[in-house]
């Protein structure tokens, strides 16, 4: 190991730890300012249209919704409000922003349930206006936290109320403004406000309304129809309040635990950064002094150390440090296109593995699993199977046999950091090459695109995210940008030391650009 690579890795080892506590320092999360993760308003529609059976299940519902769905763990802040016409008012707070506790849930479950109901005509865009003013004026409203309206109606709003916030047709609908465009009006000004979901529940909706609410009130847009959940932004249609009633605690777990944002734990990603080097650093440099003891530094000490190993353990250690470059990895009498045998049993477990391990740090209960694990098994098709087979078919092409394989070392490292830490570090797998036809530039290049394609990825789930699709967002930008920072690790075999030989001035920007989006996902996403 020349000295160069050995301050080079000091230095990295000293970056890792500075930058995980001064971002600590700075963390949000470290205030003793009470922030809550999700801000959830439910303005439920009180007309006349509503009849007093159906305005009791109604109220059961978000009831039970509080006490069984809604974690009393005080990371949502609930209000409740009620549209519809009594005594001159339109919209009121019937439970002001309030964080859901052991100690707090039953006695909001109680005030919810003595709502009276208001009657008249279907001021929609007042409930909604209301909605996110007790939002926007809670104590605890964080542009880092999430704010969530959930609107229930039964029809789209009057068109003898108004309350005037637009001033011009915005549906197209033709004429002049109506209480639709005032709707409208309201949520757009919100969204620009910081509002960062709105979902319905359209009861017994006609198909005008249906497409009129899809189109023009939920957000982000596009609006899309549930089930499934796949995307924030979503309506889902009801026959009647009863149905209503039975499916509100799907709608609340969508909101509260699918698509809630997720980041590695900063504590748990500096112990796993700092294992998973450490321990690399260790077995590489040991493996270079057993199996190459002529080019370690204390080459006497190397050469008795290397002759007490019996020759297994010399050929694993040798494999560790070649791990990408096997002399033989299969017939290569196959077009560049073909999947061996081997590398389909490779990409099924890693992807298995991948699938496995983001589920369990992602997923809080059975029916986050169930609603999390499809989403994660394609996102890791998208991030595993196509950046790596991407690489493969070019290499090949230029005359380089290339194989996805298991990586032992690391897939025990990846296990290790999800179960230990809920950290996902390391890699179940990686790319082998029939060494003979690489040069150092080549593995460079190859290595670089490794890190390079992890990038752009991310940013190709970063837009998913910012379009609504919050979780196959979320867990593309996490799994591709540890993917990245994972292979600008200037360790052997680790694709950094081959874009550190290669070029440093390349491996510097890359990994300063890896670790620093690396730093933003934990500590901003």
């Amino acid at each position: 190991m020349d000295k160069t690579f050995q301050a080079s890795l000091v230095f990295l080892l000293g970056l890792l730890v500075f930058s995980f506590a001064s971002a600590a320092a700075l963390s949000p999360s470290c205030l003793a300012i009470p922030v809550a993760r999700i801000q959830l308003c439910m303005v439920i529609d009180g007309s006349g249209s509503i009849i007093g059976t159906e305005w009791n299940l109604t109220l059961q519902a978000v009831a039970r919704g509080v006490t069984d769905t809604i974690p009393h763990d005080g990371s949502i802040e609930l209000t409740v409000i009620q549209f519809g016409y009594l005594n001159g008012v339109y919209a009121r707070t019937e439970v002001a922003p309030v964080i859901i506790e052991k100690a707090s849930h039953s006695a909001v479950a109680q005030q919810i349930l003595s709502i009276g109901k208001m009657g008249g005509s279907t001021p929609t865009a007042f409930g909604v206006y209301l909605g996110w003013q007790e939002l926007r004026n809670s104590p605890r409203f964080s542009v880092s936290g999430r704010q969530v309206i959930n609107l229930a109606t039964d029809s789209k709003p009057s068109d003898n109320v108004r309350n005037n916030n637009a001033t011009s047709d915005l549906d197209g609908s033709g004429g002049q403004p109506t209480a639709a465009d005032d709707l409208i009006a309201v949520v757009n000004d919100a969204v620009n406000q910081g509002l960062d979901e709105l979902d319905i529940e359209g009861i017994n909706l006609d198909a005008g309304p249906k497409d009129w609410f899809r189109n023009w009130v939920v957000r982000p847009q596009p609006g899309a129809v549930a089930p499934p959940f796949s995307k924030a932004g979503w309506i889902r249609f009801v026959e009647n309040v009863t149905d209503f009633a039975n499916t509100l605690d799907q709608k609340l777990q969508a909101i509260i635990s699918v698509d809630d944002v997720w980041s590695p734990s900063a504590i748990g990603a500096f112990f796993t950064g700092i294992i998973t080097i450490g321990v690399t650093s260790v077995i590489s440099a040991f493996a270079s002094a057993v199996t190459n003891p002529e080019t370690f530094p204390s080459q006497m000490i190397a050469q008795r150390v290397s002759e007490t190993f019996p020759d297994t353990l010399k050929k694993w250690l040798s494999e560790f440090i070649s791990s990408k470059r096997k002399l033989a990895i299969g017939p290569y009498a196959h077009p560049p296109f073909t999947v061996t045998k081997l590398e389909a049993v490779s990409y099924a477990v890693s992807l298995s593995i991948l699938t496995f391990a983001f589920t369990y740090v992602k997923a809080a209960t059975l029916n986050d699993i169930l609603i999390v694990a499809p989403t994660v098994l394609a996102t890791s098709i998208i991030v595993e199977f196509t950046k790596n087979y991407v690489i493969a078919v070019v290499a090949r092409i230029e005359g380089v046999w290339t194989e996805h394989r298991l990586w032992y070392f690391g897939l025990t490292l990846f296990l290790f950091s999800s179960l230990v830490f809920r950290v996902p570090f390391s890699s179940p797998s990686r790319l082998t090459h029939n060494a003979p036809k690489f040069t150092q530039k080549s593995m460079g290049l190859v290595s670089a695109a490794q890190v390079l394609i992890a990038m752009a990825f991310a940013a190709v789930f970063f837009g998913f995210f910012i379009n609504g699709y919050t979780l196959i967002g979320n867990i593309g930008i996490v799994m591709c940008l540890t993917m990245a920072f994972f292979d600008s690790i200037p360790i052997p075999p680790m694709n950094g030391k081959d874009i550190y030989d290669w070029s440093k001035v390349l491996w510097t920007g890359l990994f300063t650009a890896a670790f620093t989006l690396y730093m933003l996902m934990l500590f901003v996403l």
